[in-house]
């Protein structure tokens, strides 16, 4: 009797351990199962995201005026110019193309990309702005990766917003990339009318753009942070103070990626 008892409490510890076991086992695949789902879930967002930006950076808004101003320049028998314009925007289409196809791309890329658009856009608008680009001489480029077309809304929104309704002389804006040990600074600063006056100005382009490109920028990095914790984007637009004159400052804070060698 001593040994059935005792065979039958050993026999019911093995059943609940195995059983706890199970459980365990269960909740843990069930927990894994729920990630991978936010995760998917995250993933499809954030590929939504980067449509709407590709959209949004080839809308049909910008490729009729890049091709009616290069018409025109070969109206007026400027070839010259009209060549240079199909050569920048045949080459900035191809790379919003290639890097709509990634989730993350090589920041020289992108770089070009941006320069490419805003030099196709300062052409469009007959000079009637510049726009100069600034990067901290540390920084490697070709060793890092970004979000493709999370930069570019920015420019477009001084561009549209700042200076196309200016009256003033020597309109510009300044596309500046700088860094600290983990994160890339870009900041975009502009001279034109600034945020409140250029909101009394209701252009259906003007509240398109503020309505797709700035939205995108804040929906991806809202979806990038919920994917990357340690070191979180950051996304600042705000009219510049008394003491640093008339515009727009815009700065968006991205955690370094490298390249894998």
């Amino acid at each position: 009797m001593a040994i059935l008892l005792i065979s039958s409490v050993l026999l019911y510890l093995l059943n609940r351990s195995r059983i706890r076991h199970l459980r365990l086992k269960n909740e843990m695949q069930r927990k894994k199962a729920e990630q991978q789902n936010k995760e998917l879930i995250n993933q499809n967002k954030l590929s939504e995201s980067e449509l709407k930006a590709i959209r949004a950076q080839m809308n049909p808004h910008f490729i009729f005026n890049v091709l009616n101003s290069i018409e025109s320049y070969i109206v007026e028998n400027d070839s010259k110019t009209a060549g240079s314009l199909v050569q920048k925007f045949a080459a900035l289409s191809r790379l919003i193309l290639e890097n709509s196809t990634q989730s993350m791309v090589s920041a020289d890329r992108e770089w070009k990309a941006l320069r490419l658009y805003a030099e196709l856009e300062v052409m469009r608008f007959n000079k009637q702005f510049s726009c100069s680009f600034y990067t901290e001489p540390s920084i490697d480029l070709t060793r890092l990766l970004l979000p493709p077309m999370l930069v570019q809304p920015l420019i477009e929104n001084a561009i549209h917003h700042g200076m196309r309704n200016s009256t003033a002389e020597n309109n510009a804006i300044t596309v500046s990339l700088e860094q600290t040990e983990n994160t890339l600074l870009f900041t975009v600063s502009d001279n034109g009318i600034g945020m409140v006056e250029a909101k009394k100005i209701k252009t259906f382009s003007a509240i398109k753009g503020q309505s797709i490109g700035i939205a995108s920028i804040k929906e991806r990095i809202e979806i990038f942070n919920v994917m990357n914790h340690e070191h979180p984007a950051q996304f600042e637009l705000r009219n510049k103070q008394s003491n640093e004159g008339m515009g727009t400052i815009a700065k968006l804070t991205l955690p370094k990626v490298f390249r894998e060698i």
